[in-house]
């Protein structure tokens, strides 16, 4: 059942391949056959809250983003007119989040942020992210950390270790509602406040952000052995709906 509710996507999609090798910047890097941001929408069109997408790219590429995030959501079966805006990013992550809230439909109940470098987060997890964040006001993706976590002043030796049952590791997407969000944005900048993850900002101005419990196949593409880690996924995917297929046939 599509869901009543109003979510606009920001889809992070400036990342520069640091520490991958020479060749497309990350977005448009491909992995069984498509590239990452077009995963990326694949996963957002699959969540029926999201009425839109707002895709934020590197300068230099805004074009190159628009015909790819143009191309992605019509193969999903999108309309025209759901990826609205592809706007450029700017020198820090809550510079390219602000500008990408610029551009949300009025109507947006839901700002919900994802990094296209995650590009296989389902689309139920999407839905409840969105839900948490419409009923509590702030709401992210996270999973349980399994390592015991040491700390260090110094890098030489140990100062202390964490209570491990306290620990979660954040993923994207994370979900705000629309409003507090846009406020807490401004405020960041006046402050000239930045974070590597918008929940926190969030904390700091405003409130408590509820948890998600997401999954260890919502991986960050950051090096060469996550694009392995990445298609071995998608095929173990594909296999399964081939199966699913075949049982129904």
């Amino acid at each position: 059942m599509p869901s009543s509710l109003f979510v606009s996507a920001v889809l992070l999609a400036a990342g520069q391949s640091t520490r991958m090798g020479a060749g497309p910047r990350k977005p448009f890097l491909r992995v069984e056959g498509d590239t990452i941001l077009a995963w990326a929408l694949k996963s957002l069109s699959q969540a029926t809250c999201v009425r839109e997408v707002i895709v934020v790219a590197s300068p230099d590429q805004v074009d190159e983003a628009r015909e790819e995030a143009l191309r992605a959501a019509a193969s999903a079966g999108q309309p025209e007119g759901w990826i609205s805006a592809v706007v450029a990013g700017g020198a820090e992550r809550t510079d390219s989040v602000h500008a990408g809230t610029q551009v949300v439909n009025d109507a947006a109940e839901v700002i919900l942020v994802h990094d296209a470098a995650r590009p296989l987060v389902q689309a139920a997890q999407i839905e409840l992210v969105a839900d948490r964040a419409a009923e509590h006001g702030a709401a992210l993706l996270a999973t349980r950390v399994s390592d015991t976590i040491k700390t260090s002043v110094d890098g030489i030796r140990v100062s202390g270790t964490l209570e491990r049952s306290e620990l979660w590791a954040a993923q994207t997407p994370q979900a705000f509602d629309a409003q507090r969000f846009r406020k807490v944005l401004d405020q960041a900048r006046q402050d000239s406040a930045a974070a590597t993850d918008d929940a926190a900002l969030f904390e700091r101005y405003d409130g408590s952000v509820a948890l998600v419990e997401g999954d260890r196949d919502n991986i960050k593409i950051t090096t060469d052995e996550d694009l392995v880690h990445a298609a071995a996924i998608l095929r173990d995917r594909a296999d399964q709906e081939a199966h699913r297929e075949g049982e129904q046939g």
